[in-house]
């Protein structure tokens, strides 16, 4: 998220709220995952279909789990001092 440091700020200033910039970095872990999953998945699998559903629900899960701490912490970035940095 220190990447995307001004660019969630920028958002912020234009009217996002502080739920809606979490959300936002959610979006984007739960994109990345269903990307993962997709290119993961192998299309000739030799393992029931149950364990491929449990592993990319797992993956969905376990990112956003890892997102929120970032999301929130974006989400209380003052956007002042972050815009003013450049």
């Amino acid at each position: 998220m220190r990447r995307r440091r001004r660019d969630l700020a920028l958002l912020k200033a234009l009217g996002f709220t502080q739920s809606q910039l979490a959300a936002a970095v959610a979006w984007q872990a739960t994109v990345a995952a269903v990307i993962g999953v997709v290119v993961g998945i192998p299309p000739d699998a030799t393992v029931p279909a149950l364990s491929v559903v449990l592993v990319a629900v797992g993956a969905f899960v376990f990112a956003n789990l890892v997102a929120a701490l970032p999301g929130r912490g974006a989400a209380r970035t003052p956007t002042a001092l972050v815009l003013r940095a450049e």
